[in-house]
């Protein structure tokens, strides 16, 4: 297969180039972290068998390593920008910081293989949840999300 060979030539020749960008190295541990959460799912799961709701319970997974304080309704923080004191809330992982996970994931995805159309990190009920993440966020933060302008050229 010349796709194989071409491959095998990038890899060979790759100690010579530039270290992977940021983006690129991040993408790379995404995907790795993705792979160990696949092998310790019990029971233990095929990427291939991988969906949407899968994908939904490894971002939930992930809040609990979170670093940015959500404020639940009950609290007397919630909507402020900048709370004046401590709170019990719990800390959650940032919208965008699930935004762009799911980009990288989805890129890598199709890059290890996977075809665009089965690809789950770009499932509807990803987008939902992403969307209602940042929304949640919002409101619970006091910052209200503009959509940005486009520039037009």
């Amino acid at each position: 297969g010349g796709a194989s060979t071409s491959r095998a030539d990038a890899n060979a020749s790759s100690s010579q180039q530039a270290p992977p960008s940021r983006y690129e190295a991040q993408k790379r541990r995404d995907w790795n972290t993705f792979g160990q959460y696949l092998k310790n799912h019990r029971p233990p799961l095929a990427l291939s068998r991988c969906s949407g709701a899968h994908v939904l319970e490894f971002l939930r997974y992930l809040d609990q390593f979170g670093k940015t304080k959500i404020h639940a309704p009950a609290c007397p923080f919630f909507g402020l920008a900048h709370p004046p004191a401590p709170c019990a809330c719990p800390l959650r992982q940032a919208w965008g910081s699930l935004d762009a996970l799911i980009g990288r994931l989805r890129a890598a995805f199709e890059e290890h293989g996977g075809k665009p159309e089965s690809n789950p990190f770009g499932a509807r009920a990803v987008r939902l949840y992403l969307r209602e993440v940042r929304e949640m966020q919002a409101k619970a933060r006091g910052i209200a999300y503009e959509k940005k302008k486009r520039k037009r050229p």
